[in-house]
């Protein structure tokens, strides 16, 4: 008896250790998250985002927003809009913060369920000091959405694999068709059921393996079928759109261009991600952590993770602006377990130390005044009239939308049309003025308040560098903490 009553109290004892844990963890993540909410829409797209969401119509908003629709995240931000109708830019970002505590919990319960408790805890930790993660869960930006339904849909999925009850698998296919309808995206993720599958089978797991891919079927069927009915409402060609969607933005991309150049800027953006977004930690830990599962023979823990990195490197196939890395978001839930599964605890205590702090640049660069704002009163400086022309790097555009400003991109018929309105301009003795940001596109552009990690390249290649070499760049604004934000007037 008294054995009996030593273990029991040795169990509660532990127990309530456990959850101590978690609710210290929880309550660290909420205030890193709901704390710390981003009043501003750094990003590329979080301009349209936001307008989006104080608009009063969901279907002209499907119109006026850019090709990758997300009806969810519109949907979602418009009803909570009408709750909260101040129209400030932190209310946003408090959705995305409140399914990123989603996302944290049912990641909690997930590896649980797969592993232990502990497990559990311990991947929680890097959850909260991931850069990208955090950035991704304070910022108007929809990808916290489409991680809290993929991360739903695969507890709902685990569940039926135990249970075998038709319930939890229609609830698997709601949630995975949900975060898909919202982000083509997510497409990408799926074989994560079929790590996941052959994970939580012993026996059997051809038959497993069947009802994953049957619900990714059956998902991406119903997302197709979604997509053409609301897009056929506001469009008079919804197929060209839903085309553009699915082989654009879907992920049709990764069929093509596989010549060893293309392999190896896929690996080196991958690289980069890993670097800037979830630091040299993850990638010490998940390389330490790959070679423990192989080690100890845990194959299907390895086929599990080996599901989540593989789409993970094919993201990396993908040129985009707006926190380069959220496509791959999902990353950042293996990295965590397989830091987790490490079972070198002193080490892993180490790692996170270092995680902690290679957070802190990242976390104190967005409490800072926004870059974009900066740029504004540098303008304000050189009292740009209506008829002065104003050259801007493409990645100002959402937050710089001057009626003046002609923005550089990627394309030469752009860039001609500018060069050749400049010297247009010039002729008339019309004022011009450029920024730094412009000077140096593509390379050294702000993606937000730090510089986007594909794009600290050679100057030299600047894609007007050529035709300004003849012309004078006359310093009129400058603020030197921000040598990159600097304005210049052209003159002959």
């Amino acid at each position: 008896m008294k054995f009996l009553l030593c273990i029991s109290q040795r169990y509660l004892k532990k127990n309530f250790k456990m959850k101590n844990i978690f609710y210290l963890l929880l309550s660290l993540f909420f205030i890193s998250r709901f704390f710390f909410l981003a009043d501003y829409p750094h990003f590329y797209d979080s301009p349209e985002y936001f307008r989006e969401s104080i608009s009063g119509s969901f279907f002209q908003s499907l119109i006026s927003s850019h090709e990758a629709v997300h009806p969810v995240w519109l949907f979602l931000t418009q009803m909570f809009q009408k709750i909260t109708p101040a129209n400030n830019v932190w209310e946003i970002s408090l959705v995305s913060a409140i399914f990123g505590l989603f996302s944290f919990l049912i990641f909690y319960f997930l590896v649980k369920r797969l592993f232990s408790e502990k497990i559990a805890l311990l991947s929680l930790v890097p959850l909260i000091f991931f850069p990208h993660l955090w950035l991704i869960q304070t910022n108007v930006l929809h990808e916290s959405l489409d991680s809290c339904l993929f991360l739903l849909g695969l507890l709902f999925f685990v569940v039926f694999l135990e249970k075998k009850k038709i319930v939890f698998f229609f609830s698997t296919l709601i949630f995975l068709s949900l975060a898909i309808f919202d982000f083509l995206g997510i497409l990408i993720w799926s074989p994560v059921l079929i790590g996941l599958a052959v994970l939580k089978t012993k026996e059997k797991v051809f038959k497993n393996i069947a009802w994953s891919v049957f619900a990714i079927i059956i998902s991406s069927t119903l997302v197709v079928f979604g997509l053409y009915k609301i897009l056929s409402v506001v469009l008079p060609e919804p197929l060209e759109r839903l085309r553009l969607l699915i082989f654009d933005y879907g992920g049709g991309g990764i069929f093509t261009d596989w010549n060893f150049l293309d392999i190896l800027r896929m690996l080196r953006n991958d690289f980069l991600i890993l670097l800037n977004g979830y630091s040299l930690v993850a990638i010490l830990g998940g390389f330490l952590g790959i070679l423990y599962l192989l080690k100890q023979k845990k194959y299907r823990v390895f086929i599990f993770i080996l599901s989540f990195i593989a789409p993970f490197i094919l993201t990396g196939k993908f040129w985009y602006g707006g926190l380069f890395g959220r496509y791959s978001i999902l990353v950042a839930y293996p990295l965590a377990l397989l830091l987790a599964l490490f079972p070198f605890r002193k080490i892993y205590w180490v790692l996170m130390f270092i995680l902690f702090f290679s957070f802190l640049p990242t976390f104190i660069a967005y409490q800072k005044t926004p870059i974009s704002e900066i740029q504004r009163s540098l303008i304000k400086q050189i009292n740009l009239d209506e008829d002065d022309l104003l050259i801007l790097s493409d990645y100002q555009r959402p937050q710089l939308p001057y009626s003046n400003a002609i923005f550089i991109n990627g394309d030469k018929k752009n860039q001609e049309i500018l060069e050749n309105n400049i010297e247009k301009r010039l002729l008339e003795d019309k004022k011009i003025f450029i920024s730094q940001q412009a000077v140096d596109f593509p390379y050294w552009q702000y993606d937000g308040q730090q510089i986007h990690v594909i794009s600290k390249g050679n100057k030299g290649k600047a894609q007007l560098k050529k035709f300004l070499e003849d012309k004078k760049l006359i310093l009129v604004a400058e603020d030197k903490n921000y040598p990159l934000l600097k304005i210049y007037r052209i003159n002959i």
